[in-house]
């Protein structure tokens, strides 16, 4: 009888311990309300004027991301980026290439980190070289473009995000998000804001959103969710796939836009660029469309830091309610 219970017993062990070793958990585990705005679930560090910060808050978030989806499928077929830990972006520090320090997981058992399309984003973050604690601040939210990482492009999204025209006289606040699935988020932008206003003085109603390549479709993604939040928004090249951006028009119409596309432009559509432009301006929306000629996928560095291209998004405030 004593052997039959023994038996029983590790059966009934090795059955739970199976079952157990089966449940996948995903690298973030807090789940967040979409309905609300989601507290930060970390502090930010004390900070200087002229610094750059990175932000962890909500990478221990889980989203119901709107492209699961696309990005089970996408994954699925090749190693996410973010595994290798050369390239981990949920680093505790804002350096990048040589300087880049390593992220210290500590992932429960059982999580795959495949999954982590599923968490919040962590950001970069600039502080003004003027910075005043009392004063109150523009913000810019930049999205950056593609849909993998390395230290190269991490570099690269650094130089297009410090060639940012700024002036003396009108300094603002610049945040990047860090993007690991296919499309950007809407609500993991807006928690960012969010954060953001709650240790920065934030003016409420100048706050702008621009992006580039899949950042620009980002930026019409974005803002059709949330077309109260923002003052003006600005797409660079907005990439068309995998699906067009013209079908968000209604949603974006009373934002004033500009859009800027290369027509040599061969990986992201001039075109349809263009075509949102055209349809944007029989509604009778405030948009400005500026054709950069001759130009390809490339050339946005010296698109921002342009000042009348920057002025223009910063001259605009959304009317109080």
């Amino acid at each position: 009888m004593r052997k039959l219970f023994l038996f029983c017993t590790l059966t009934y062990t090795s059955f739970f311990i199976a079952q157990e070793a089966q449940i996948i958990k995903y690298p973030c585990s807090s789940v967040v309300d979409n309905y609300k705005i989601n507290k930060a679930l970390g502090k930010w560090p004390k900070f200087k004027k002229g610094q750059t910060l990175k932000i962890n808050s909500f990478i221990d978030y889980q989203y119901p991301t709107e492209d699961s989806k696309l990005n089970l499928e996408w994954f699925e077929q090749r190693r996410p980026w973010w595994t290798k830990i050369e390239n981990d972006p949920w680093s505790e520090y804002p350096f990048f290439g040589e300087k880049f320090i390593p992220p210290k997981l500590n992932f429960k058992k059982n999580v795959d980190d495949n999954l982590r399309w599923k968490c919040g984003y962590s950001y970069m973050i600039d502080i003004p070289v003027n910075f005043k604690k009392n004063k109150t601040y523009p913000l810019i939210i930049f999205l950056h473009g593609g849909i993998d990482a390395d230290q190269k492009k991490f570099l690269w999204r650094e130089r297009q995000r410090k060639s940012f025209y700024m002036s003396e006289d009108d300094p603002y606040i610049i945040a990047a998000p860090i993007k690991l699935g296919w499309d950007w988020d809407p609500k993991k932008v807006i928690d960012i804001i969010e954060d953001i206003k709650k240790n920065i003085k934030i003016d409420q109603n100048r706050i702008y959103l621009t992006g580039l390549s899949m950042g620009g479709r980002g930026t019409f993604i974005v803002a059709s969710q949330y077309p109260d939040v923002f003052a003006s928004i600005l797409a660079l090249s907005p990439h068309h796939t995998p699906y067009s951006y013209i079908k968000l028009i209604d949603k974006v119409k009373d934002i004033p836009i500009l859009i800027s596309h290369g027509d040599s432009d061969t990986v992201s559509s001039f075109r349809i660029a263009e075509k949102m432009y055209e349809r944007l301006k029989d509604l009778g929306a405030q948009v400005t469309f500026k054709p950069r000629l001759g130009i390809g996928h490339w050339g946005w560095e010296s698109f921002y830091s342009n000042s009348e291209n920057i002025n223009w998004l910063l001259s605009w405030r959304k009317k109080s309610d």
